[in-house]
C-alpha cells in the first residue's frame, strides 16, 4: 500500500499524523523524512514565497 505521508508503497503504511511521528522518534527513516517535509511545508515555503513578492 502506499503511505499517504511518505509517499512510499508500503507493507504497513502510516494510518494517521501521530503514527507518523511516533515511528519517526523510533527512527524510521521514511517517517523521519516525511515528518521533516511537512514541517518545512507547513511555514517555510509559504514565508519564502512572501518575500520574494516585495
Amino acid at each position: 500500500m502506499k503511505c499517504q505521508f511518505c509517499q512510499q508503497d508500503v507493507d504497513d503504511p502510516c494510518h494517521n499524523k501521530q503514527e507518523m511521528q511516533q515511528r519517526a522518534a523510533s527512527h524510521v527513516d521514511r517517517c523521519e523524512h516525511a515528518l521533516k517535509d511537512q514541517q518545512g511545508m507547513g511555514s517555510g515555503a509559504r514565508r519564502s514565497d512572501i518575500q520574494s513578492g516585495g
